[in-house]
Order: structure tokens, then sequence, then C-alpha cells
């Protein structure tokens, strides 16, 4: 994330570490949008790694050519000195956490206040594999949340070292989880449901929530608490958002007309889509039509 310093808002904050004493950390932030806001330009970072966990809604990153869809649950990172952005996707409605963590040769050779045996060997570990999407842990928000709350209160040297030790647990769930999903590439427990989604997407009555807990087999709040669980948002929420997909490939395409698509894709009325629209992309359908 490109911005600096401190900045606090009703959906957004960020603290930069190094003002707190702890020079590993160059910023540590976390939003919680209600709607889809503009996107990131690429940019950078310095002899540093960027990691960021989606608790909950969905999210595009580029590196390079590379686009990576993140859905609630997802860890994603980036290596020192790698251009990464949006790609000229929105910053969705979400809960996001993320860190940017110095390599300890820029700081000393600390981090975290490891000695610097510990700190190169950890190091190491985060960035020895260009693996940079996979499944994160509650567990690892539990610990971010913490770090915040002793942020807004009154600072020490034993918050200094609660911080240390909580975000150096973050950096060991993420090596522990990038090593899980290298051994273990499985498709997901839902993939029956999402295949049958993709296949009916033009079909409502064969998409609603009902149908899509009957074809996983499972009762209908056993569903939603499940799949919430696997995907990090409700069930319906994901198919309007797979609606939205759909939608923003027919209208980049010449001789559609914003309601055509709108009813193609079941919605009631032109103008309830266009409002759906803006939500998940910050834009309206005719104004991702004029930048065909």
């Amino acid at each position: 994330m490109p911005r600096k310093g401190d900045f606090h808002s009703s959906s957004l904050n960020v603290w930069d570490l190094r003002r707190r004493r702890i020079p590993s950390i160059v910023m540590l932030g976390r939003y919680n949008y209600a709607e889809a806001i503009t996107g990131l330009s690429e940019h950078r970072h310095a002899g540093a790694v960027e990691i960021c966990y989606l608790a909950r809604g969905r999210q595009t990153y580029c590196v390079g050519e590379e686009s990576f869809h993140l859905r609630g649950g997802d860890l994603f990172m980036t290596l020192p000195n790698e251009e990464h952005g949006t790609g000229g996707a929105p910053q969705e409605k979400g809960l996001l956490y993320w860190f940017i963590l110095l390599d300890p040769a820029e700081t000393g050779g600390s981090m975290l206040g490891l000695t610097p045996d510990l700190s190169r060997a950890l190091w190491g570990s985060l960035t020895r594999s260009r693996r940079r999407h996979f499944p994160g842990t509650t567990e690892m928000q539990r610990h971010l949340d913490e770090v915040i709350r002793i942020m807004r209160n009154v600072f020490s040297p034993l918050s200094r070292t609660e911080i240390c030790n909580r975000l150096t647990a973050c950096l060991l769930e993420v090596v522990t989880k990038r090593d899980e999903a290298l051994n273990n590439d499985g498709n997901g427990r839902f993939s029956g449901v999402l295949d049958h989604l993709k296949i009916h997407l033009l079909e409502p009555e064969e998409i609603t929530v009902g149908k899509l807990a009957m074809v996983a087999g499972l009762s209908l709040s056993r569903f939603k608490a499940s799949f919430k669980q696997e995907t990090g948002i409700p069930p319906a929420e994901y198919v309007l958002r797979e609606r939205i997909s759909e939608a923003r490939r027919r209208l980049s395409r010449t001789g559609v007309t914003v309601t055509e698509v709108a009813f193609d894709l079941g919605f009631s009325s032109s103008q309830y889509f266009a409002s759906v629209f803006k939500r998940f992309t910050n834009r309206t359908p005719r104004q991702l039509q004029g930048k065909r």
C-alpha cells in the first residue's frame, strides 16, 4: 500500500511502526470498506516484503502480467522490489490487513527483536519461494487485531515486545501456510458448487442459495455457515459477485446495452443492476463501456 505515515479514518487505519521504535515494520494497516474504492496504482517496496491477509471479501492484485484473485481467508505477499497493484481493479469492499517488513540487512541485522541469526533464517524462509497466494488462518487475524488494539492504547516497552512477538507469530503462520499450500493444491470442498454456479449463472432458479445447498448435500444453515468459512463471504454475496464479474465481461464487448446485460443476468431492473455494479467495482456500467 503506497500511503505513508500514520493515517486514521472510519474505514482505514495505517501506522508507521518505525515511529514506535520497531524499525522492521515500515507500515501496518487495516481497512474495512463498505463499498469499492479506487484501485492501487503500480508501486514497489525497496528491500521489503508486503504481506496481506484478506479476512472478508474479494480482491485482485497483479504482479507483472500475473493476476491473483483473493477471497476471504487468503494471504498474499510480494517480494522486495516487485511492482504490484490492483491492475485497474478497484479496492473492493471487505476487511483486509497488511504490513510491510524490511530486510533485516536494512535494520542492522535484527528483525522484530530476534537475534541476527534467527532474523536471517526467518527472512530466508519468507523470501525463498515465489508462491505468493495461499490460504491464511484466523489466528493471524487475531494477532493483528491485538497489535492494532495495542497501537491504540498508551505505548510502552512491554507493548513493543508484545507487538514484535505477535508479528513474529504472524510471519511463522505465513511460512507454514505457504509450505502447506505448496504440498496441497486441492480445489476445495465446494468445487462442485462453484462449477454448478459457473455453468448455470444465467439461470437464476439454479443459483439460489437453497439450490446450491442441495448441490453441496448440506442443510441450508450448515451450507451458509460452511461456505462463508471456506470463502470468507456469504453464498448470496458470492453469487452476486459472480454475476457482476460476468457483467463486466459482457459490457467490455461492443453491441450490448446495460439493460440487456442486466436482464440477461437476472437483475430486476437496470437501475438496481447499476447500483450493485458500482458498489462492487467503483464504476457505473456506462463508465466501463466508455473505456472500451
